[in-house]
Formats: structure tokens, C-alpha cells, sequence
């Protein structure tokens, strides 16, 4: 793994807990998930997205920062992941990993199927959605693909959980609108 010493100091000097938001676009896409079953960024059309991404050290935070945002959502304990209005994904950025130890990081994932890990074993879609490496990325996907925010941090802070459930709320709202009416104000 190659770091500059710029690339360092920079993801240094921005604060983990102040979310951005940012345009990026969810491309076209497929990837497998942690049982080898392939998902595509299709499936995803109309939907709101909490996406948990990071290098494969980083996927090992993905379950508890999923519980974490889920609770501060208000639905974790009651209904589960199929009641919720938006999908719980995490993205395991495994591209500078040796080839040979593909299979190995893809056994280590968490095994919920209720939450799916898709795998990106090139990096190609993380690197498109700007997930920053050596920390975890939680994002929320608007219904047309849009990162409309973008934290990192480990570990899970209930704060910054919080800020995301908020964002998630707004999205989900906005979703449920008709076409014509889904400008932000």
C-alpha cells in the first residue's frame, strides 16, 4: 500500500466526525457480496442506501456501525432490516490486497445475509464514491444514486450516528414523493 505523504497529512487535517456531503454518483455496477451472490447498483433505483465502506479492516466496523445508525434511526429493535425504508450495504474495498488472499477477506466478512458486504476486488467502485482507505466510510445514497452524505471514523460514535440517521430520514421523505417534487429545499 503506497501513501504520500500529502495523501497522509491531508486525511489528517479534515475532522472524521464533520460529515460532507457530496455529489459523487453510484455508476452501473456489479459486485459480489460475501456469498458470492452478485448485486447489482440497479437493484438499489428508487431506494435510499446506508452504505458502510472501507479496506477490509475497516469492513470488520461495518456491523456495528450499521446496528449504531439503525438504533439512532428509531426502528433497530422492533422491526428489523426487512421493515426499514432504506437498505443497510456494506462495500469491502479489497483492491490492493494480494489476489491469493481474495477468497480468505471474503470468508472474514460478516455472515449476515440480512446485511450484505459487497466486495470490490479491484476498488473501482469505491474509489468512484470517494471511499477513503485506512478508516470506515458511512454513506447515505439518495433514490438516484447521489451520495448526498459521506462521514468516516472508527470507532462507532453515537453522535455521528445520530447525524446520519438524520440524513437518512430526510432522504427517505424525499423518496416518497412524487417525481416532480423531490427538489431539496
Amino acid at each position: 500500500m503506497r501513501l504520500t505523504l500529502f495523501a497522509l497529512i491531508g486525511s489528517l487535517c479534515v475532522h472524521p466526525l464533520i460529515p460532507r456531503v457530496t455529489g459523487a454518483q453510484s455508476t452501473d455496477w456489479t459486485l459480489d457480496d460475501q456469498f458470492g451472490r452478485p448485486h447489482n447498483a440497479s437493484e438499489w433505483k428508487g431506494r435510499t442506501v446506508l452504505l458502510i465502506a472501507g479496506a477490509s479492516p475497516a469492513a470488520a466496523t461495518f456491523a456495528a456501525w450499521g446496528d449504531a445508525i439503525v438504533a439512532a434511526y428509531g426502528r433497530g429493535q422492533t422491526g428489523g432490516a426487512d421493515s426499514l425504508p432504506f437498505l443497510v450495504v456494506g462495500l469491502a474495498d479489497i483492491g490492493n490486497a494480494p489476489r491469493v488472499l481474495h477468497p480468505l477477506i471474503r470468508l472474514r466478512l460478516p455472515r449476515n445475509r440480512a446485511r450484505p458486504v459487497l466486495v470490490d476486488y479491484r476498488g473501482t467502485v469505491s474509489r468512484s464514491l470517494g471511499v477513503e482507505r485506512l478508516t470506515s466510510n458511512q454513506m447515505v445514497l439518495g433514490p438516484d444514486g447521489q451520495v448526498l452524505l459521506h462521514t468516516r471514523g472508527v470507532p462507532v460514535d453515537t453522535a455521528q450516528a445520530r447525524v446520519i440517521a438524520e440524513a437518512l430520514r430526510r432522504s427517505v421523505e424525499l423518496a416518497a414523493r412524487p417525481a416532480g417534487q423531490r427538489s431539496t429545499p
